[in-house]
């Protein structure tokens, strides 16, 4: 075949010119839109429903990191779920921890997978039920003059479900707190299982909420206390006291700790000492603070007056008789 002379006149410079302008437009389309890598984190699907019974994940398995290559336009309108993680599962076939097959794909055709991981490492163990006594741990006592009684989680026992070896040694938990509580304690609370003072969040636990009562009462004591005539107002005019006497002189008092703890005396009803002369006996109340009560209501008081002497009258000179 032959060419016409304008294709054949200076064809070398003609090449020359076509390879400049190709390798000027590859440059300045890369300029714009580089070819680069990335690295995506996948989350890794880990349905119990796709573990062989009977067993399970010691530990949720972390997202693996794949790096990808493509043009920069491309990776940044780049979706995570264009890439999917597959894990073969059915080569689950005994507790420990091991390597298992796993594949990653790309919907996405202009992405490059660079070196993607092939295998996955996990921890698994046999999956069991285990039936727990449930305890109630107080954070808070009752205030200061309440003690807590009798205890009952309703049911008293749990079932744990999860890795065996987790379920070593663990205990089922609800924890209370009584800083105010002044009544009987009644609630539902949420089951919290721990190994060895560790919380544990990769068991099940059934039923996961139980009813708790605790019975709270006041801390009664008794104290005796002695009693103090309480009394009003002044004598009448020309007399004074000389004396009070009264029975009981103490008596025993009721009620709680921190009640009694300052609690030294109590008094009568006032007692008006205006109009009383000579002897004169009463039985009058005894008043007892709020929430403490007295092993006897009244005290017998016995008041003495008596009068002011009337001076003797002051002698008057005789008179004296002048020589």
């Amino acid at each position: 075949m032959k060419f016409p002379g304008f294709v054949r006149r200076n064809w070398q410079l003609k090449v020359g010119c076509f390879f400049i302008a190709f390798v000027t437009w590859v440059g300045v389309v890369y300029a714009g839109n580089p070819p680069t890598t990335r690295v995506v984190s996948l989350g890794v699907p880990q349905s119990s429903a796709n573990i062989p019974a009977p067993y399970v994940l010691v530990h949720t398995v972390n997202n693996v990191l794949v790096r990808i290559g493509g043009d920069q336009n491309t990776l940044d309108a780049l979706s995570p779920s264009e890439l999917t993680v597959t894990v073969d599962w059915t080569a689950v076939d005994r507790a420990g921890t091991y390597s298992i097959p796993m594949s990653i794909t790309s919907s996405e055709p202009s992405i490059e997978l660079i070196s993607p991981p092939t295998s996955l490492q996990v921890d698994l163990d046999t999956f069991i039920s285990k039936s727990v006594p449930l305890t109630i741990q107080v954070t808070g006592p009752p205030p200061v003059g309440y003690e807590r009684g009798t205890e009952q989680p309703t049911p008293s026992t749990v079932v744990v479900n999860g890795p065996q070896r987790e379920l070593v040694g663990i205990e089922a938990r609800v924890t209370v707190n009584l800083n105010t509580q002044k009544a009987n304690y009644l609630a539902s609370l949420p089951v919290l299982v721990y190994s060895k003072g560790v919380r544990l969040n990769n068991v099940g636990v059934n039923p996961s909420y139980v009813s708790v009562s605790i019975a709270i009462t006041e801390d009664i004591t008794t104290r005796i206390v002695a009693v103090i005539p309480l009394t009003t107002g002044s004598p009448s005019p020309g007399h004074y006291l000389t004396g009070i006497v009264y029975t009981p002189l103490t008596i025993v008092a009721t009620g709680s700790r921190d009640l009694l703890n300052t609690l030294d005396s109590v008094s009568t009803a006032p007692i008006p000492l205006s109009g009383i002369f000579g002897f004169y006996t009463v039985t009058v109340a005894i008043v007892a603070p709020p929430g403490v009560t007295l092993s006897q209501p009244k005290v017998t008081v016995t008041i003495e007056m008596a009068s002011i002497p009337t001076p003797a009258p002051t002698p008057t000179p005789s008179p004296t008789i002048s020589p």
